[in-house]
């Protein structure tokens, strides 16, 4: 296996050094742009076949400084990007520290045939703070580190470089040989002709006025319900990656020198869709208010205000989340099959990203998944998330790639399966929880649990019985209260003689409404006394039958003596107070026949008819009692 792998290394080799001796850059302009916080190395070239066959294999190569931090490498011909990979060990005679990609063309180059070819590299954390610690308010400088040359396995016959800053403010450049500073802008317009892997250091100390907004890590959740919605939830430890702050802070001085901030930010930006909605903003400490944001019909503009503005060097972190609807996201496909389609990375401009982990989750029950990466070194696993009613877990898709820029958010897209059974999986399961819960109480309130049946129980039972009977007289018992109240509503009524003579008329109607209901509440409470009675007989001892008929009537006493003397007492009073009432009408008609005036009658009258009220309402307000227990 060893010699196997030496074999393929030196093929490799091999590959990479015939590819070197056949091209000849016959002209390289190089553009290094940094007025943003990450570098781009724009190479246009214009490279000969000067080989002995058609090629279509291509070398570039970087310092290891640079390489190790290129996010995005990208080679067109005419706009269009050609295949790139990394070679595992650079060409022959490369000096120490150089990294090399290969590049695959789409279509071969002719012998003596020429190509034009860009070579753009996007490069990540390469300016060096310096000084390193800076004031408020102080002024921001970084230096850049790169070769002047381009570093090519192949020999180059003429080349350019410039380097593009933000500002004018440049401390110093070097080489200074055959440099010139216009402006914001270093030349390098003539280098002259160059062998294979020319080395020059160049360097560039320059006033950047931006701040480094740096995502040290971002887990970015995406789950998926089919009722109607997909929930994003983004958690961000964010840093200040510039020259670190010195000295004290004061937000004062902050708020009234705007220049002053140049090397700091108070907030950021993002871009969602434009149908997200239910947004919220929050870290440790709870939910963050002071955030702005703007709707349009092409997207979704939050302005996320930190707590703090951040200095060099700090660092926050925060969680921002919002959902979106299925539609536009989530597609059907041929054979049953659903895909979503959602991006890759953070939705904030002028950031890039150290750690991204976009983590998939998808619902219960889906299967056959596929995803569909826009880059090759996006790393895959798999895990699970328990949720509301999950009994095996949702399975979890998640994406982990490093080294990330704004223009590498670009949409993925993951395949699965999912069947409308599995959707009204969770319905049903709820459904089936709440109604064994409502069975186990119905059987539960008919089951007794008992263990013996004592005397106290028995007498218990049997009083509760003749209790519920005795609270079913109430309504005789209320209509009673009725009939009483409007006997005296009577007596106040009689003024004259004509409604003197009618009061006789009037009472009897009364009483004879007052008659069935005392019979009916008087049988009641028998039968509820002799129901209870005689229960509670029978359940307290078997005694013989023809001894059944005494003990029914000796049980009466024993068991319910309170409730049936309370209640026949109850029933007496009521036909007192009938009494008073109708002797309290026959006293008024009696006293306005008499040719009393009816206030006069009244006065009278007035304190039997005071006593009378107080004895109703002292009536109603034990039948009320008793009825309770």
């Amino acid at each position: 296996m060893s010699r196997l792998c030496t074999v393929l290394v030196l093929a490799a080799c091999l590959v990479a050094s015939a590819a070197a001796a056949d091209f000849v850059v016959e002209n390289a302009s190089r553009r290094i742009n940094l007025k943003n916080t990450w570098a781009k190395a724009i190479d246009t070239l214009k490279a000969k076949n000067t080989g002995g066959s058609d090629l279509s294999n291509f070398v570039v190569c970087y310092p290891e400084s640079i390489a190790s931090r290129i996010a995005v490498l990208k080679v067109l011909i005419k706009k269009e990007k050609q295949e790139v990979a990394p070679l595992q060990q650079a060409p022959q005679g490369a000096p120490a520290g150089v990294s090399c990609y290969q590049a695959t063309f789409k279509s071969t180059v002719k012998k003596g045939a020429t190509v034009d070819l860009d070579v753009v590299a996007t490069v990540t954390g390469v300016f060096k703070p310096n000084p390193a610690k800076i004031a408020q308010g102080e002024k921001q400088y970084v230096e850049y580190y790169d070769n002047l040359y381009l570093l090519s396995p192949y020999e180059v016959t003429e080349q350019s470089s410039t380097v593009l800053l933000p500002t004018s403010d440049v401390r110093s450049f070097s080489p200074q040989d055959g440099g010139s500073k216009s402006g914001s802008k270093v030349s390098y317009a003539a280098l002259g002709k160059q062998g294979p892997w020319a080395v020059q250091q160049l360097k560039v100390h320059f006033h950047h006025d931006k701040p480094f907004k740096r995502v040290n890590s971002l887990v970015r959740e995406i789950e998926v319900s089919h009722w109607g919605n997909i929930y994003v939830e983004e958690t961000y430890e964010i840093q200040n990656a510039g020259s670190q702050h010195t000295g004290k802070f004061s937000r004062l001085t902050y708020a009234h020198s705007p220049d002053g901030k140049t090397n700091s930010f108070p907030d950021v930006k993002a871009h969602l869709p434009a149908a997200a909605h239910s947004l919220y903003y929050k870290d440790i400490i709870g939910n963050i208010s002071s955030s702005d944001t703007t709707h349009t019909s092409r997207e979704t503009l939050i302005e996320v205000r930190l707590r703090y503005p951040l200095m060099g060097g700090w660092k926050t972190d925060f969680t921002l989340g919002y959902s979106v609807p299925l539609e536009g996201f989530l597609y059907r496909r041929p054979k049953g099959k659903l895909r979503l389609l959602m991006d890759l990375s953070t939705s904030f401009d002028d950031v890039w990203v150290e750690q991204l982990t976009t983590r998939v989750v998808l619902p219960e029950g889906a299967k056959h998944i596929k995803a569909t990466l826009p880059f090759a070194d996006i790393q895959q696993s798999w895990d699970k998330k328990f949720t509301y009613l999950d009994t095996a877990g949702r399975p979890v898709l998640v994406l982990s790639k490093s080294n990330v820029v704004p223009e590498q958010n670009k949409p993925f897209a993951v395949d699965y399966s999912f069947t409308f059974t599995g959707m009204m999986r969770e319905p049903l399961l709820l459904i089936s929880v709440f109604a064994a819960f409502f069975a186990a109480v119905a059987l539960y309130n008919r089951l007794d649990f008992t263990i013996t049946r004592d005397e106290k129980w028995q007498e218990g039972q049997a009083h509760d019985k003749a209790l519920g009977l005795i609270q079913s007289l109430t309504e005789y018992w209320d209509r009673e209260a009725d009939v009483l109240d409007r006997l005296v509503r009577l007596a106040h009524s009689i003024s004259n003689r004509p409604s003197a003579d009618a009061a006789p008329a009037s009472r009897q109607a009364l009483e004879a409404e007052l008659r069935p209901l005392d019979e009916q509440a008087a049988g009641g409470c028998v039968s509820a006394l002799v129901v209870t009675a005689s229960r509670q007989a029978l359940e307290a001892e078997l005694r013989p039958l023809d001894e059944q008929s005494k003990a029914l009537l000796s049980q009466v006493e024993a068991l319910s003596p309170k409730l049936a003397a309370a209640a026949r007492n109850h029933g007496d009073k009521s036909k007192v107070l009938l009494g008073r009432a109708a002797k309290l009408l026959s006293d008024k008609s009696d006293l306005i026949k008499k040719d009393v005036a009816a206030h006069e009658a009244s006065a009278k009258l007035a304190g039997a008819t005071r006593q009378l009220e107080e004895a109703i309402r002292e009536w109603v307000d034990e039948g009320a009692k008793l009825a309770q227990g």
